[in-house]
């Protein structure tokens, strides 16, 4: 519904949120809430919200028992009128009318409070309880335990959880109010779709450059992120090399290998980077790839694998890629493109 009235009416975009996330930290905070010491908190705080609606109560009873007194009042009024005086009889019979109506009606509203409010614990309903939690963590890992079975264990000790997206952001606000009147509220993260939506987004494209810019490697880079506690847009704990590799391909940086005594890691005579003869060809960075792919021109990549790509444009080759490029793929041309698309051997 939300998507077609975004779609069809050009209505609001609805928030919406991984629920693993959601669901992983209320799993803990249901667990959390079944130890000894958090449990003891919270048979406490139900003492305390068992106080406040007894002087809830109270004052209910007071209101109640006011207006009532009032209505007694405008009874005895009432009937010490003296007959004669049809007026003041009319007065006030319309006066004790009203008491009356504001007793029902006060009498109404406090029934409606007296359902809403919990049960009130007893002594045997505390130990029951302490009995139980010692067991809910053991049936809630135990390979039986179903989803189903979960969520009935999360219903009866939480009344709702609220969600609050934060619009084109990685936070959460997840609130949740118990059964038992207590409210615990919590900032998680989700995953999204890229850096440009994380909250510390431009702080960690900062920092990834100036580590590019000291020579470091993708591999370098991703363990110092990890140690600074950084996160991806995706629900990956950690950074990778690979990682790191895409972020500076979208930042325009060229990832850098180590460049140890290993002829393998070092630029042949005659190799460019592929992304660097992509643009100096003026085709678009995927072509080259692609070519890669069907064998249409040599290439090598850098460092083992994740490392970048390199490919050889020495001699005439750069010539035959060009053409290759320039060349209609029309039928005519199948001929002279079946020759552009074999690289030339390598002297």
């Amino acid at each position: 519904m939300c998507r077609t009235d975004r779609s069809d009416y050009a209505g609001p975009v609805c928030q919406s949120t991984s629920a693993a996330e959601v669901e992983r930290w209320v799993a803990e905070q249901v667990l959390l809430a079944r130890q000894p010491a958090a449990l003891e908190a919270g048979l406490s705080a139900a003492g305390a919200i068992e106080g406040q609606r007894q002087q809830r109560t109270r004052h209910w009873e007071q209101r109640i028992e006011r207006a009532k007194y009032d209505a007694d009042r405008a009874a005895r009024q009432y009937h010490a009128r003296e007959p004669e005086n049809r007026l003041v009889a009319r007065t006030l019979e319309h006066r004790w009318d009203q008491l009356l109506r504001e007793v029902g009606r006060l009498e109404d509203e406090f029934d409606r409070f007296r359902r809403t409010q919990p049960r009130v614990l007893g002594d045997a309903d505390r130990e029951a309880i302490r009995q139980l939690a010692e067991r809910v963590p053991a049936v809630w890992h135990a390979a039986t335990t179903t989803a189903a079975d979960r969520r009935q264990i999360v219903r009866r000790r939480i009344a709702r959880v609220v969600l609050a997206v934060e619009p084109g952001g990685d936070r959460v606000e997840v609130r949740i109010a118990w059964a038992g009147g207590a409210v615990r509220e919590q900032t998680i993260r989700r995953a999204v779709r890229g850096y440009r939506h994380l909250r510390d987004g431009p702080l960690l494209r900062a920092r990834v450059a100036a580590l590019h810019e000291q020579n470091q490697t993708p591999a370098e880079i991703a363990g110092a992120r990890n140690q600074s506690g950084f996160r991806s847009p995706k629900r990956t704990a950690t950074f990778t090399a690979g990682m790191v590799r895409r972020l500076l391909a979208e930042l325009g940086l060229r990832p850098r290998m180590s460049r140890g005594t290993d002829a393998g890691a070092v630029l042949t005579a005659g190799a460019w980077w592929l992304h660097a003869r992509a643009r100096h060809l003026g085709v678009s960075p995927h072509t080259l790839p692609g070519w890669r792919k069907k064998g249409w021109l040599h290439a090598r990549q850098v460092g083992g694998r994740g490392g970048p790509w390199a490919v050889w444009a020495g001699g005439t080759e750069m010539s035959r890629l060009r053409a290759l490029k320039e060349c209609p793929r029309v039928w005519a041309n199948r001929d002279r493109l079946a020759t552009l698309r074999v690289p030339a051997s390598r002297a």
